[in-house]
This record gives structure tokens, C-alpha cells and sequence, in this order.
């Protein structure tokens, strides 16, 4: 598996570090002390660069906040011995942070990591020392935990369709959720681009690749969905989609882009 490669001359450290400092509430670091709150978290940062395909392993020792800075990535888990492919546990985008546990010898399935989809710019906190440092600022340990709750509770939805929906429900949930984190759509018609592989949908949503071309035909039969190429989707209307996906309403605050 690759290891991580230094940033990028053309984005470099300095780039992620901004980016992260943006995506903190606005009166973080405002309180007195020797050093703001901001400060001190981006000075316990480490900025790395993943390639496509790049994995992030577990560390042996402690656990990890990972922020996104820029690009996509999956979160996902290693398969028994028979399963010739890994869970995907969850896609993550920019300004998403990730918690990745240290790794569990004892329990190497425990063993999560995250995989780039697409060239990612990443800073790599450590989750003890980050948290300590975030309790001194009631904004920034919200915002940690709006963000944690976020994720939760698209773990929680995932799981409930992989044990109470059909697949057109599934794949229905899935395009209606990438329209609201990858093109903050949703309502109406909307464009963008898938980053995964559909195999990568299948393995989120429990589903072989064949069943996930075959949904996705039948909507593009039905006129609700165009793609072009690998990655390139258009949806006609999202609110079609999220009635066939059983959604009783959307929820923009639990599945925002951050």
C-alpha cells in the first residue's frame, strides 16, 4: 500500500493549513492566553499530500482527525479473507474531518483507513491533543461535534437502507445525497460528477456492481437520470428520486458539504 507523499508544490502545506483555519468558526481563537485556539490546532497539524488511490493507514499508536482540505476520499474497512474487496464504510469531501482510529492488532477488520479517490490535500491532527486543545473554544468543540454527528447520521441512514430497502431505493438515496454534498442541490435538476467507481457505490450500499448498473439504467430509462462517461450525472428531479428513495422530506442541515 502507498504511503503518503509531502504536499504538493502547487498547493503545498501552507494551503491545506488555510484551508482548515477558513473552515473554523469565525471567533474561534478570540479568547486570551498565550496562544489562540486556532493557532495552537494548526500548529499541531501535519499537511500531506494523497495521490488517487493513496491510502492513509491506521497509526499504531494513537487515533486521528483528519481534515480534508481538498479532494475526496473513502473511509473503508478490510473484508473477511473470502471477500475479495474492502467496505466502504463512507465518502468523505472537502472540509469534511475524519476520525480514524489507531490500529487494533488484535482486531484487524478494526483496521480503517482512508483511500483518495482523487488527489486530496489532508492536515492530520492528533484526536487526543486536537480535542484538548478544542475545549478551549466552545465553537470550534461545536463545530467538531456538528461535523461528528453529521457523519453519524449518514452511517445510521446507510444502514438502515442496507437493511430495509430495495436497491432502486439505494441507489435512488445515494444520487440524491451526492447532489446535496457535491453540488449543494436539492430540489430541481442538477449536474455533477460521481468521483467514485461504481463498484465503490455497491460496496457502500451493499450491492454488486452489476445491480448498480442495472438501477441505474432503469432510471435513466425512466428519465430521471443522464450519464456520460464514468463519472458525469445529471439528475432531472431530486424530489422524484428522494420519494423513490423513501425520503419524507430532505435534510440539508444533517448532509451539508461540510
Amino acid at each position: 500500500m502507498a504511503t503518503i507523499s509531502p504536499p504538493q508544490p502547487d498547493t503545498g502545506p501552507d494551503t491545506a493549513i488555510a484551508a482548515f483555519r477558513a473552515a473554523l468558526p469565525l471567533d474561534a481563537g478570540s479568547g486570551s492566553g498565550d496562544a489562540l485556539i486556532a493557532d495552537r490546532l494548526c500548529a499541531i497539524g501535519r499537511p500531506a499530500h494523497l495521490a488517487k488511490g493513496e491510502a492513509l493507514l491506521p497509526d499504531p499508536r494513537e487515533d486521528r482527525l483528519v481534515f480534508i482540505a481538498a479532494g475526496c476520499a473513502k473511509l473503508v474497512a478490510p473484508s473477511g479473507q473470502n471477500a475479495p474487496v474492502n467496505q466502504v464504510l463512507a465518502f468523505h469531501f472537502a472540509g469534511d474531518l475524519v476520525s480514524v482510529q489507531r490500529r487494533s492488532p488484535g482486531e484487524p477488520r478494526g483496521d480503517f483507513r482512508l483511500i483518495a479517490l482523487s488527489p486530496c490535500e489532508v492536515v492530520i491532527f492528533p484526536a487526543d491533543r486536537f480535542l484538548d486543545i478544542a475545549q478551549g473554544d466552545p465553537a470550534v468543540l461545536r463545530a467538531v461535534l456538528t461535523r461528528s454527528l453529521q457523519a453519524l447520521h449518514r452511517s445510521r441512514t446507510r444502514m438502515m437502507q442496507m437493511g430495509h430497502k430495495s436497491a432502486g431505493a439505494r441507489i435512488a438515496d445515494f444520487l440524491v445525497s451526492m447532489a446535496e454534498r457535491l453540488a449543494d442541490c436539492t430540489a430541481g435538476a442538477c449536474a455533477f460528477s460521481l468521483p467514485m467507481s461504481r463498484r465503490d457505490i455497491g460496496d457502500s450500499l451493499g450491492l454488486t456492481i452489476e445491480t448498480v448498473s442495472r438501477q441505474l439504467t432503469e432510471l435513466r430509462d425512466a428519465g430521471l437520470v443522464c450519464t456520460e462517461g464514468r463519472s458525469k450525472v445529471w439528475l432531472s428531479d431530486i424530489a422524484t428520486l428522494a420519494r423513490i428513495a423513501g425520503r419524507t422530506h430532505c435534510q440539508p442541515g444533517l448532509t451539508s458539504k461540510n
